[in-house]
């Protein structure tokens, strides 16, 4: 019997031993709160906060938007300068009000996203726009000019194709309220607008920079290739309000 007693001690006390130092392991999942500033008091809040998505590129997503809303002649343009901020190239936009990385603490999207900018006439950012930005500077704020092409030439509906251009690059002066002061009373927000610079040959020379014709986007670079095909084949077929 003592054998017996002498061979099971060791094994107990072995397997308290286990039972002590090898506890099943508990995984706690780990509950990431999004801090991105969304109090906002405009009507086109950023409702894509919680999308993963690297594809925004500076040059051809976020310059855009500051070039077309900001950068306007008595706001934030190379010869204005209001409250000493250039929004027309990429080291006038990262010089000051911006901290790469921290969206939220970053008040050239804050002002945007609580509806503090762009001031009226100009509509304020709609949920896009806050999106590009806030997803860049989260990104790093990195001046990326190589980007890839973000057109579909076989796509060229009114509602698909023309009208979302035209809201990203015209609106800002174009849009019926800033139109009368900003825009030379050209009205680009709706259908009926557009067609009177189709029809008397404006739209496509303003867009082509031809000769006698304004240079449009105003500040801007010209549109790439594939969206001037897009209003090509769109007045083409028709102009369609389809």
């Amino acid at each position: 019997m003592k054998k017996y007693a002498f061979i099971i001690a060791p094994i107990l006390l072995l397997s308290g031993f286990y039972a002590c130092t090898h506890k099943p392991q508990i995984s706690i999942p780990v509950v990431i709160k999004d801090t991105t500033t969304n109090n906002n008091n405009n009507n086109n809040p950023d409702t894509t906060a919680g999308n993963v998505d690297t594809s925004v590129c500076f040059q051809r997503d976020v310059l855009p938007v500051f070039i077309s809303s900001c950068a306007k002649s008595g706001c934030h343009d190379a010869i204005t300068r209001a409250e000493g901020y250039n929004l027309t190239n990429y080291s006038g936009i990262v010089s000051r009000g911006l901290r790469p990385g921290n969206s939220s603490g970053s008040k050239l999207y804050t002002i945007c996203v609580n509806g503090e900018m762009p001031t009226y006439p100009t509509p304020k950012l709609d949920s896009t726009q806050l999106s590009f930005i806030r997803r860049w500077i989260d990104m790093g704020a990195h001046n990326d000019t190589n980007c890839a092409v973000n057109c579909d030439t076989t796509k060229f509906t009114y509602a698909n194709a023309i009208a979302p251009i035209l809201k990203s690059y015209c609106y800002a002066c174009h849009a019926s309220a800033p139109a009368p002061g900003s825009g030379g009373g050209i009205v680009l927000d709706n259908y009926n607008g557009v067609l009177v610079q189709v029809q008397n040959g404006k739209l496509m020379g303003d867009l082509q920079h031809l000769a006698g014709h304004n240079a449009m986007p105003l500040g801007g670079s010209k549109l790439s290739d594939c969206k001037i095909i897009q209003f090509q084949k769109w007045i083409a077929a028709g102009a369609q309000n389809n």
